[in-house]
């Protein structure tokens, strides 16, 4: 069975392209910027706020189409609100990394602010996966999202995740249809 960064990667493959402009959200330790790179994206902007972590997904992948962002992804609608062109895939990992900082955890606020400007920034037909692990904020973070694109008649989504398994990571897949 795929796991559902997995298939995270299995949705938006179709989006991918030699001229695709990609979004990590949540860089880590660019496990999914890898993924955009190696289907030969022309760029991928990750964010990551851990410098630690950083540091070692560049070492990972030191690769000129990869633009690093060491900051919160709510700050994505104003770092990259001045785009020509428009996204093909974005990818989020909502949730903290165990092995690193304590506490250091994404947010609603930023979360949903990084979402709204993802959507916005997304060509029609481009496709963006959320994948949520479970962890204390996570339950209002991702009810908000989900509140919120509920109201997006624009974005078709699907939701994956485990029936059995209620501490268990799930997955939003997001298309974008038509305009808003």
């Amino acid at each position: 069975m795929k796991s559902m960064s997995e298939l995270s990667h299995q949705f938006l493959k179709p989006a991918l392209h030699k001229q695709a402009v990609c979004i990590d959200g949540t860089l880590g330790y660019g496990r999914d910027a890898g993924f955009f790179l190696e289907q030969g994206a022309k760029r991928v902007y990750a964010y990551e706020i851990q410098p630690n972590v950083l540091a070692a997904a560049l070492d990972n992948l030191p690769d000129l189409r990869l633009h690093v962002l060491a900051k919160s992804h709510g700050q994505m609608g104003l770092d990259l609100g001045f785009l020509q062109e428009k996204v093909d895939a974005v990818i989020f990992n909502f949730g903290y990394d165990p092995h690193t900082l304590e506490g250091i955890a994404t947010t609603t606020d930023s979360s949903l602010a990084a979402i709204q400007a993802a959507a916005a920034l997304l060509r029609i037909k481009g496709r963006m996966a959320l994948v949520f692990y479970p962890h204390p904020q996570g339950v209002q973070e991702k009810e908000a999202i989900f509140k919120w694109l509920e109201m997006q008649p624009y974005l078709e989504t699907t939701y994956v995740c485990h029936p059995f398994k209620q501490n268990s990571p799930s997955l939003l897949c997001v298309e974008k249809r038509h305009k808003a």
